[in-house]
């Protein structure tokens, strides 16, 4: 180590207690040869303090030691156990062997992701069972053969190394993992599923992002741009309204009630022309006024479809088409039909809901059920139209 530290430089003295490591430096000096300044380089020692003996991390590690110790003996000794035991339904050596040693590698597999999920106590609760189960299949296995070879007492000390080396296991995840309370093993869970969530966004992230390279690298990169544009342009496509639809084409239309005819409203005053003269009244000492005859004879209602006014049309001919009312006084069967006719029966849903609320006045088209009675109206008229071609015959 090369320093430019002066020579003079006074050591720091050392504190009692404190444990001390000695280290040689190097530092450049400056000198002169002949009135020339050269640098020369010069050793020096210093007392480098140590950091106190962490006793916990000393003991930890032996305690794994001394339990990865006994995972390979009872590896060992369960896996020769075993395979003994399945040599005897006439398989070969080999396979005996990897077969018994699948009996140990269970439960050390429970055992490893236990470790993994120790932050999280109730997805390591079931690896923690899993792999007891297993050590105890394995105990099962070597006492089988013990009892097979008439050693059962060797063959139930045999089982319990490897009870051994899971007990040791067990004790290292005891001291090790400290018993969270309920809140604080939620928070702690919570921050798990967030990294867990990171972790799985950039993995897919990777996985597409192959994907696409892969796809532009095999096709092309104007043919998988055009592909993208396609595939935009579908999710840009305007969506089918989830509102009610106009049976199609060559369906027959289910039976509609329908609606009431309108009426065209005229104000609240009434048509005084409309009244026939009252006659005179014999028994009246003093003629009565018009004004008071006219409610006792109101005039009689008009069927539907045909305006009141002072000249009705003969019995046996078509009245004349009136004027369309002003905005605001018709109904809203009455302006569906209108628009329709005006513009045409191929307008949209959503084109006759707007002209049709513009006629009959932002007070009604203001009401939730207004687009359903302007559709409503419009699947009867549409059934009204077709219901001459689908009745059959007298």
């Amino acid at each position: 180590m090369t320093d430019r530290s002066s020579p003079q430089q006074p050591s720091q003295p050392r504190m009692p207690g404190v444990r001390y490591r000695t280290e040689t430096h190097t530092r450049q000096v400056p000198s002169h040869v002949f009135g020339e300044e050269v640098i020369d380089e010069e050793e020096y020692t210093v007392d480098v303090p140590l950091l106190p003996r962490n006793w916990d991390l000393v003991w930890m590690r032996l305690l794994l030691t001394i339990a990865l110790g006994l995972t390979a003996v009872t590896l060992v000794w369960s896996t020769s156990s075993i395979s003994k035991l399945l040599r005897l339904i006439g398989t070969e050596k080999e396979l005996a062997v990897a077969a018994g040693a699948s009996f140990e590698l269970a439960w050390i597999v429970c055992l490893i992701a236990e470790e993994l999920l120790r932050g999280q106590p109730n997805r390591a609760a079931v690896m923690k069972r899993a792999g007891w189960f297993a050590v105890w299949f394995v105990v099962a296995a070597v006492v089988a053969q013990g009892v097979h070879a008439h050693q059962t007492t060797a063959g139930i000390f045999g089982g319990l190394v490897s009870l051994w080396a899971k007990g040791a296991w067990w004790v290292v995840q005891w001291v090790r993992q400290p018993t969270l309370r309920p809140k604080l093993a939620r928070w702690l869970q919570g921050k798990l599923e967030d990294a867990s969530a990171v972790e799985a966004l950039l993995a897919y992230k990777q996985r597409i992002g192959g994907r696409q390279a892969y796809a532009a690298l095999v096709f092309g990169e104007d043919e998988y741009r055009a592909a993208q544009e396609a595939v935009q342009a579908a999710k840009r496509a305007p969506e089918i309204s989830s509102g009610p639809h106009p049976d199609p084409p060559g369906r027959m239309a289910a039976p509609v009630q329908q609606p009431a005819p309108s009426v065209s409203w005229a104000p609240s005053v009434p048509s005084v022309p409309s009244v026939p003269p009252a006659q005179p009244q014999p028994q009246a000492s003093a003629p009565v006024p018009a004004q008071a005859q006219a409610p006792v004879q109101p005039p009689a209602p008009q069927p539907s479809g045909q305006a009141s006014g002072p000249n009705p049309a003969p019995s046996g001919q078509a009245a004349p088409t009136p004027p369309p009312p002003p905005v605001g006084l018709l109904s809203i069967a009455a302006a569906t039909r209108q628009v329709i006719a005006d513009k045409g029966e191929d307008i949209s849903d959503l084109d006759l809901i707007a002209e049709v609320g513009a006629l009959v006045g932002q007070d009604r088209a203001a009401s939730p059920k207004f687009p359903e009675t302007v559709l409503r109206n419009r699947r009867a008229k549409d059934g009204s139209r077709k219901k001459p071609q689908t009745r059959s015959a007298p």
